[in-house]
């Protein structure tokens, strides 16, 4: 909820009740279904006017809300507003911004609490134990290899305690399955005679199981976090992580290896589920149902096609509306669309996941481990997406690829990794690195990897190097020859603009689309990138592509970052 004051006395209290959610759809409020999570900024500013915050019924309002010259009205009134303005010599913003970690208002003495010993348990489970020191209140906060990002979230896994167990106060989970090189995130808030106190940014890295049945190790206080970021040996690296501090040279920044049971295991990653468009415009819808699947340590990703889930004759006639599963802008084509004419729907479904709410990172080194996807017109997505669009939409804020390989066998040998900055060629694969394979690369499973440094980007394919990307002075002066608008905003930023910003990992796999297949280089195209019906004369020449996606899943073994 939220708790509202002024010159430190409350005058209001907001709870959410069941979710602020749930309160707007009895009021159908249409955006309420893209209320999901994310993070907020500090403002501070002025403005004047405006159709919302100033009622009609005020007296002297020079204009009414609902009037098309309400702008007007109020400039042709400034004889009689101006002058309070100009009571003002200056406007001061003073603002404090403070966290109050819900410590009484007595003005009472703080108290230390030790750090808690933390346990991963054979065959499933772990424990977190904190010996008792008068404590009326212990709430554990847990995520398991998700940082938190602001240190104060309820987490995936939160408990709260009264009660303390002959002398200890212990979290005790029998369900999530650990192993070892896994990573406990976790914050405590603790109550000791009315005071409140956080013990944040706590962690554990798995080393070992233990049996539930073993006696703890002694608890001390004097016993640092496996990640305490004070460690005197730590050389800090280039590589900035949200929600750190401090990141230590060649440390592992993230891991995943999906030995999980299945999706719901997956914390680090959330799916895309949208209708995907400019400035790609690809045949594909992402929905992980039916698509995504963990399989033998795994992550699978398998294109399907839209009529074997809705019938024959759905993508012609009919309306697919992802509702409240949506992540894309909710009530618009990201969210829903309708067949019209030549306008069919996605005659394939597939599938994207990403690290967007989770794990961002500026500068580091990728490595993932991969079996590209065979069939015609099928594009793995394993990429570097940026968090925001600082310096424009699309590919202006700019994307990386650690793998690209087209799926038609004529051209499956060539793998292409690197920047993309430009909508379209040419300068769309000016940056692009090209490694030419003696198999195609969708026969086996290959270690890709991208090294994003401040002042260049190398590729490797099974630890062997096959291209460097140099900005020199700016990649903005490379664009220049091109025309390319948005240099001046890259101007802004460092030399490796615009790749000096937060990115995610995303992995996923598209098909078709009007960028990625030249309609002059590849024999048998079925569509013209710049033709109106380019999705349905792809859909009518089925009986030629399909027959090769008996191979066409995308497979990702691992992935792992690691600071430079």
């Amino acid at each position: 909820g939220l708790q509202l004051f002024v010159d430190g006395e409350q005058y209001g209290n907001i709870d959410p009740g069941d979710g602020f959610f749930s309160t707007a759809r009895q009021h159908a409020v249409p955006h309420a279904s893209n209320w999901l999570r994310g993070t907020f900024y500090i403002s501070l500013g002025l403005r004047v006017g405006g159709v919302h915050d100033f009622a009609d019924d005020i007296p002297e309002k020079p204009w009414r809300n609902r009037g098309s010259k309400a702008m007007l009205d109020f400039w042709k009134n400034k004889a009689t507003w101006h002058p309070s303005c100009m009571k003002l010599k200056s406007i001061l913003i003073e603002i404090l911004v403070f966290v109050a970690l819900c410590r009484a208002q007595n003005g009472g003495e703080n108290f230390e609490v030790p750090t808690p010993t933390v346990e991963a348990l054979q065959p499933k489970g772990f424990r977190i134990i904190l010996k008792d020191d008068g404590y009326s209140f212990v709430g554990f906060r847990i995520n398991i290899n998700v940082d938190f990002e602001d240190g104060l979230n309820d987490g995936q896994i939160n408990k709260d305690n009264t009660q303390p167990r002959n002398g200890y106060w212990v979290y005790m989970n029998r369900k999530e399955k650990l192993n070892v090189g896994d990573t406990i995130y976790y914050w405590l808030y603790v109550i000791k005679n009315g005071m409140g106190h956080f013990v944040t940014d706590l962690a554990y890295e798995v080393t070992h199981l233990a049996n539930e049945n073993q006696t703890p190790p002694a608890l001390n206080s004097r016993n640092p976090s496996s990640l305490d970021p004070v460690d005197p040996s730590c050389t800090v690296s280039k590589t900035l992580v949200q929600g750190k501090s401090r990141i230590c040279k060649d440390a592992l920044i993230f891991s995943e290896d999906f030995e999980r049971a299945n999706l719901e295991e997956l914390k680090q990653w959330a799916p895309s589920i949208l209708f995907p468009g400019e400035p790609d415009y690809p045949f594909n819808v992402y929905d992980p149902n039916k698509t995504l699947r963990i399989n033998g340590g795994s992550l699978v990703i398998t294109p399907v096609l839209t009529e074997s889930i809705y019938g024959k004759d759905f993508i012609y006639n009919s309306v697919l509306d992802l509702d409240e599963r949506c992540t894309g802008v909710a009530h618009s084509s990201e969210c829903r669309m309708e067949a019209l004419g030549a306008q069919i729907l996605p005659p394939v479904i597939t599938a994207k996941i990403t690290t967007r709410y989770s794990f961002n990172f500026t500068y580091g080194r990728v490595e993932v481990r991969a079996k590209l996807p065979y069939g015609s017109w099928l594009l793995p997505e394993i990429n570097l997406e940026p968090l925001e669009y600082s310096y424009g939409y699309n590919y202006d804020s700019g994307l990386m690829r650690i793998a690209f390989v087209r799926g038609n066998s004529n051209v499956a040998k060539k793998l292409y990794g690197g920047p993309v900055l430009a909508d379209a060629d040419p300068f769309r694969s000016e940056l692009l690195q090209e490694k030419i394979g003696t198999d195609n690369w969708y026969k086996d499973y290959h270690n890709y990897t991208l090294i994003w440094k401040p002042d260049g980007l190398d590729m490797l394919v099974d630890g062997e190097m096959y291209g460097t990307v140099d900005p020199g002075s700016g990649f903005s002066e490379r664009a220049k020859k091109y025309n390319i608008k948005q240099t001046s905003s890259w101007n802004k930023g460092t030399i490796m603009a615009p790749l000096d910003r937060m990115f995610y990992v995303s992995l996923g796999l598209r098909v078709g689309g009007i960028n990625d297949f030249d309609d002059n280089t590849l024999d048998g195209k079925p569509w013209k990138n710049t033709e109106s019906k380019a999705t349905l004369n792809f859909w009518k020449a089925k009986d030629v592509w399909y027959p090769s996606w008996s191979n066409s899943a995308l497979k990702v073994d691992y992935v792992k970052v690691y600071a430079l």
